[in-house]
């Protein structure tokens, strides 16, 4: 049969007839899971490795309580929802599990069930999953794609969804490079990338270096860890990376990729120029899209020739050469994202409250996020919220040099 297997049609059909489980993994059904994730063209941020990883060296530092839930119709699994409750104050709230180092949250839902799925049964489900899960006060689904994969994301058509703080842009590759660039002021980059390699040919050149084995993939991963963590001081941003669990999820996921040779779960690569590392670029990829998880540049002179352009510029075309269909830099509105990604992708977040408690948390929860939009949607204000950062940044000294 051609296509994706599907559900037969049933006039009686109705959210009664699921059966959900609720597990602290997804391990017991890792084969089902990886079929499902196969059918429902998800991003890698639902792939079971990257859940895997996630769960064995975040959840605990973290004091997450995973709560895997498995959806089945007569037998078949149709939808896995990745969830995990956390302690927000007295609350507790189930969350999409990777935090801010998931750039695109969502379940994942055979196509025909997706489809399926009204608005009205959606909320439906949500409440029969909360019962499921028990202790929970709120639901808190953020950073969810309206579309994926040309269907409609169920869980982003609650009832309960609003805008997200941001959006996620992305760009549609080809095999031939040259078509991408001249769609994307080709004549510009071009001309800009000529500079930097005769800037460059004093000291070598420069050469993009993807690691090829553990050891290496490792070494690139602490050398991103020291540049990225100098950044956020200057920046006045709280280094997520340093959050307890994240650096050993980022280990695990090397040491997972090179035990099962799964190049589409991470790769690290290094621009190289002057006997150093410039700039650094982590990713991962799945049904032909790749995601950018982190990118940074080395804080020295050789900033001046837009290390990181050039990063862009090189994996961008290397992505082309090995048949991608797309490509994203998760979610923000940097210039340099702009410079290359040029369709917008609306996300929304969902708060749905389960209790009294959570029913009285939601408005406040709704408030927090309708004034950080409202910062990020007006570019002064957007401006002058960076401005403070960046002095608070150079103000505050580390922990390690304070008096």
């Amino acid at each position: 049969m051609d296509g994706p297997e599907t559900l037969s049609p049933r006039t009686d059909y109705s959210i009664a007839d699921l059966d959900l489980s609720v597990m602290a993994s997804g391990r017991d059904i890792e084969a089902e899971w990886r079929d499902l994730e196969r059918r429902a063209s998800v991003s890698v941020y639902q792939s079971f490795d990257w859940i895997d990883c996630w769960i064995g060296a975040a959840t605990g530092p973290q004091r997450i309580r995973p709560a895997v839930v498995s959806i089945r119709h007569e037998g078949k699994l149709v939808a896995v929802l990745p969830l995990g409750i956390e302690r927000v104050r007295l609350l507790r709230v189930a969350r999409f599990l990777g935090g801010e180092h998931a750039n695109i949250r969502m379940g994942l839902f055979d196509p025909a069930f997706a489809a399926a799925l009204t608005p009205a049964a959606t909320a439906e489900l949500l409440r029969r999953v909360a019962a499921a899960m028990r202790g929970v006060d709120l639901f808190d689904l953020d950073a969810q794609p309206v579309r994926w994969a040309g269907l409609e994301n169920p869980l982003a058509g609650h009832p309960e969804a609003r805008p997200a703080r941001c959006d996620v842009s992305m760009m549609r590759l080809e095999p031939d490079f040259t078509k991408v660039l001249a769609a994307h002021r080709g004549a510009k980059k071009t001309k800009k990338r000529r500079w930097q390699a005769n800037t460059l040919a004093p000291v070598g050149g420069s050469v993009l270096r993807r690691a090829a084995s553990e050891d290496e993939a490792l070494a690139i991963l602490e050398s991103y860890f020291q540049q990225k963590s100098a950044w956020f001081r200057e920046q006045g941003i709280a280094d997520s990376f340093a959050e307890p669990g994240v650096a050993d999820f980022f280990r695990a996921l090397v040491q997972r990729r090179w035990a099962g040779d799964d190049s589409a779960l991470i790769e690290l690569d290094a621009l190289e120029f002057d006997g150093g590392i410039r700039a650094i670029f982590g990713s991962g990829a799945l049904s032909g899209r790749l995601s950018g998880y982190f990118m940074s540049v080395s804080n020295d002179d050789w900033r001046r020739v837009s290390p990181g352009e050039l990063m862009l510029y090189e994996v961008i075309a290397a992505s082309c050469e090995r048949g991608l269909a797309s490509f994203d830099l998760g979610r923000g509105d940097e210039r340099y994202k702009a410079s290359w990604l040029d369709e917008n992708e609306p996300h929304v977040r969902a708060i749905v409250p389960v209790t009294l408690a959570g029913r009285v948390a939601t408005g406040l929860f709704r408030a927090i996020d309708h004034l950080e939009r409202t910062i990020r949607d007006n570019p002064k204000l957007w401006q002058l919220a960076k401005k403070i950062r960046r002095w608070r940044g150079k103000t505050e000294k580390p922990a390690a040099d304070a008096d």
